[in-house]
């Protein structure tokens, strides 16, 4: 019986291990509803940044992205992310069921900081145990694909010349063949960064979240972020 071998693969990369802030988060949380407030930062964060740096805060900051990076790509099987959750419908849903939800329990602890931080809580842990899942299934980064926070990110992020000067894009020199493939085999997001050789503004997907695993994948080093 043959196996079809992977075509996407972990790619370990140095950094700093900040995935152990959502877990300190998650463990306070419990014990101290009020410090489930502290969400808000990753709330507002990605989205107000991405006007600039586009989705930069996914692949640097995030510490739940960071865990799904160094821990989960270890042990996922990297299969092909579903198409139908890429889709703008199924984003969109995402994006106001989280949110409806958010909303309504928010309505009813409105007032109490205690109960306030735990609907914050409750939605980082429902939506943690999610991306987990899908991590094992899928891809690790299958959950950042539909992100309700990342798809606003998306969607405000620079999408064609003038960027602004903050802004970071993967470049690809126009020798670039196209056959190895290796940015894309190690692109947490699934992308084709390969797609923009020669492109002088660069690779300005939406979800490129700028970790830079594709520049230092590249055999022959044709590929930077600048």
């Amino acid at each position: 019986m043959s196996t079809t071998k992977r075509f996407h693969r972990h790619f370990p990369v140095k950094g700093y291990p900040i995935f152990w802030i959502i877990i300190a988060y998650l463990i306070l949380g419990w014990f101290f509803p009020v410090v489930g407030l502290i969400a808000i930062i990753c709330m507002i964060g990605p989205v107000l940044t991405s006007v600039w740096k586009g989705r930069y805060w996914c692949g640097n900051v995030c510490p739940r992205g960071n865990f799904f990076d160094r821990v989960l790509s270890r042990y996922s099987p990297h299969r092909p992310i579903p198409r139908f959750v890429r889709t703008l419908g199924f984003r969109i849903f995402m994006v106001c069921f989280i949110f409806a939800m958010f909303g309504i329990q928010m309505y009813f602890a409105w007032g109490d900081w205690g109960a306030m931080g735990r609907v914050f809580w409750n939605i980082i842990l429902a939506t943690s145990i999610v991306a987990v899942v899908l991590a094992f299934i899928y891809a690790p980064r299958t959950w950042c694909t539909f992100c309700p926070m990342g798809t606003l990110s998306a969607w405000v992020a620079p999408r064609k010349a003038p960027l602004p000067s903050a802004y970071k894009a993967i470049h690809v020199s126009e020798s670039c063949q196209m056959k190895c493939k290796s940015c894309a085999r190690v692109c947490p997001m699934q992308l084709t960064p390969y797609d923009s050789r020669g492109q002088q503004e660069g690779y300005l997907h939406p979800d490129c979240i700028k970790c830079g695993k594709c520049t230092k994948a590249c055999p022959t080093k044709i590929m930077s972020m600048e």
